[in-house]
């Protein structure tokens, strides 16, 4: 199998509240990492052989997901600030072109408007905050 693409990714938020329908993130530029990382316990004791320390797995914490895009339209501006203003946990969905999913719960922790200059475009940058586990789903054969 060869490596896939992922132009064409999307993210999307589920309809909530008195919203027409789902919110789909526009102009993205990248969508972050998602994954699940271990805490670790300490575990090392006096008695731990060779003078190592020793370690077993504490709670999964599915971390943030961070975001950037272009601002072609201020609605996306309008709906993420709001977004991060309400801090509402919601359901995201990241689509990959070949249909595989990754579902989670989140609330958007940050909302940022880029950096303005001379040559630049008019940008933003956001993280999710991922809350509970996050579920993949592989595409449809």
């Amino acid at each position: 199998m060869s490596a896939q693409r992922t132009m064409g990714t999307t993210l999307t938020k589920k309809k909530s509240g008195n919203e027409e329908g789902d919110l789909k993130i526009a102009n993205l530029t990248s969508i972050g990492e998602i994954g699940v990382e271990s805490e670790e316990i300490d575990a090392t004791d006096l008695d731990s052989p060779n003078n190592y320390k020793e370690f077993i797995a504490g709670s999964k914490d599915a971390g943030e997901v961070s975001l950037a895009g272009n601002i072609k339209d201020e609605t996306n501006v309008e709906k993420m600030l709001a977004l991060a203003e309400s801090q509402s946990m919601e359901q995201w969905t990241v689509t990959y072109p070949s249909g595989a999913t990754w579902t989670f719960s989140g609330f958007v922790k940050s909302f940022k408007d880029g950096e303005k200059t001379p040559d630049g475009l008019a940008t933003f940058s956001a993280t999710i905050r991922i809350s509970g586990k996050p579920e993949y789903k592989k595409a449809p054969a």
